[in-house]
């Protein structure tokens, strides 16, 4: 009878714990990079053809018709979900990234959030140069992508022929 209730009591404690979303992982992803960046012509283009190649989750800020501010997070693979701007801190939690990758200045992600994803704990690196071919070269060689530049040139040389081109503010 103590034999038989200890086994019980076993396998219910295994059933918890394996229950538990924490001991199995749910609820937070790890990802080597995240990509913050605003949502221009340049710094989208050049942060979807980076993740197209690493499978890294971008955090986008963007502006609405009223010119509130705005954040998307576009995963790897999956629906683009809107955050509340207050949850941005959690949400950098959630995707526990190794390093954190801003690409482009104060006028593509607001200084503010810059600052709080230093408060992270995690590295950040800043890919801000006013020439954006030097930050698909540089964001390139922080993802081991050496052909990022190549195809952040020729995808810009395409899209232009079909009539889309970087506004004057990008």
């Amino acid at each position: 009878m103590k034999k038989a209730l200890s086994l019980f009591l076993s396998l219910s404690l295994i059933l918890v714990i394996s229950g538990c979303a924490a001991f199995r992982g749910e609820g937070r992803i790890r990802a080597n990079h995240l990509l913050i960046t605003g949502n221009y012509f340049n710094s989208r283009l050049l942060c979807e053809l980076a993740q197209y190649k690493s499978k890294q989750p971008i955090l986008l800020f963007s502006l609405d018709a009223d010119g509130a501010q705005q954040l998307f997070y576009l995963p790897a693979s999956g629906k683009v979900t809107e955050v509340a701007l207050e949850d941005y801190q959690d949400m950098i939690a959630f995707i526990n990234p190794r390093c954190i990758l801003v690409v482009g200045d104060a006028d593509y992600v607001p200084q503010k959030y810059v600052d709080v994803a230093r408060k992270c704990n995690y590295p950040v690196q800043e890919v801000t140069s006013s020439s954006w071919d030097n930050n698909a070269k540089t964001l390139g060689e922080l993802l081991n992508q050496g052909r990022l530049l190549r195809e952040f040139q020729e995808t810009k040389q395409k899209l232009a022929s079909a009539g889309f081109e970087a506004s004057k503010a990008d």
